[in-house]
C-alpha cells in the first residue's frame, strides 16, 4: 500500500528551510513583507506542477523530476517575484535650485562668449529644469530673410522648456 504524499507539507518545509516564512492557512510564502502564493497541481502527462503566482504575469511551472521538485529553483523564484514587487526607494533628483546652480557657469560662459548682457537683446540664463542646458531670450528684433531661416533652424533643433514637476507633499 503506497501513502500519498502531502505536497503542501513537503513545500512548506522545504521553503521554510531556505529563509521563506510559511503563511497560515493558505500555500503562500513572505519575502520582505510581499506574499507569493503557490498552487500544486496535478498534470495529465507528467505528474505534479508547483505554480508560482505572480498577480500580473501568468504563473511559473515547476515540475516534479525523480520524484521531488527543485526547491532552490522554487525559492530563488518565490523571491524574485517578492522583491519585484516591493517598493522601490525613490531615486534622488536634484533640485530645480540645484540644477540651476549646476548650469550657472555655463550660461556665464556663454553670455561671455556672445557678448550678451544687460545692454544685449539676447539674454542667456541657467535652465532649472536640464541639466547643461540655458534659457534663451531675445528681445524684438529686425532680421534679414536667411537670419530668420538661420534662428528657425537653431530653434527647430532645440529641446523645449518643461515645466518643472510639482513639488510632492510631505
Amino acid at each position: 500500500m503506497q501513502t500519498e504524499t502531502n505536497w503542501e507539507v513537503v513545500a512548506t518545509f522545504n521553503l521554510a528551510k531556505r529563509g521563506l516564512q510559511h503563511v497560515p492557512g493558505e500555500l503562500a510564502f513572505v519575502h520582505k513583507g510581499e506574499k507569493v502564493t503557490l498552487t500544486i497541481e496535478k498534470s495529465v502527462y507528467r505528474g505534479l506542477i508547483v505554480k508560482v503566482h505572480d498577480a500580473p504575469r501568468p504563473p511559473r511551472d515547476f515540475r516534479e523530476r525523480t520524484g521531488d521538485f527543485d526547491w532552490n529553483l522554487i525559492a530563488a523564484h518565490i523571491v524574485d517575484v517578492a522583491e519585484a514587487r516591493a517598493p522601490k526607494p525613490p531615486v534622488n533628483q536634484p533640485t530645480p535650485a540645484q540644477v540651476r546652480a549646476m548650469n550657472q557657469p555655463l550660461a556665464d560662459e556663454l553670455a561671455t562668449i556672445t557678448g550678451a548682457g544687460p545692454s544685449s537683446r539676447l539674454r542667456i540664463e541657467p535652465s532649472s529644469t536640464r541639466a547643461g542646458h540655458v534659457r534663451v531670450q531675445l528681445d524684438g528684433v529686425d532680421l534679414d530673410p536667411a537670419s530668420v531661416m538661420q534662428l528657425f533652424t537653431a530653434a527647430a533643433h532645440a529641446k523645449p522648456v518643461q515645466p518643472p514637476p510639482p513639488a510632492k507633499r510631505r
